[in-house]
């Protein structure tokens, strides 16, 4: 019979990455709408807006397509900083459910090792 303890910290990791559906259906709605504005406004292709909104949301931001109007550098502003910390958000939230499993599981393991009778323990002797 195989022990559940390497089964009961994954669910702190699957009910953390419940909470962060969130946090991903943002970063795509974010990423689908910014594709589409961009392309509106600066005249470009769907394929050169989704490549530019990407490279705004990583921070990479090679520079060789660049928002020309009011419109498109407003859109810049609000993609840089609203992609950027949607990233921070889901990395840390993802560490972090790695980091609460694997104390699960040490905890589990101590609580395994440990007799669960106290009745069964002697008394010292005084």
């Amino acid at each position: 019979m195989v022990s559940n303890t390497f089964e009961r910290p994954f669910h702190v990791f699957f009910e953390s990455a419940r909470r962060r559906k969130w946090a991903i259906t943002y970063i795509i709605a974010l990423t689908c709408l910014s594709t589409l504005i961009f392309s509106y406004v600066e005249k470009h292709t769907v394929f050169d807006a989704f490549y530019w909104t990407i490279t705004v949301f990583s921070t990479v931001g090679f520079g060789d397509i660049t928002p020309h109007t009011i419109i498109g550098k407003v859109l810049f502003i609000f993609d840089a900083i609203s992609g950027i910390t949607t990233y921070v958000y889901l990395i840390t939230s993802w560490q972090t459910s790695l980091i609460e499993a694997r104390l699960e599981r040490k905890l589990w393991k101590l609580a395994e090792a440990q007799p669960n009778d106290r009745s069964s323990r002697k008394e010292p002797s005084r």
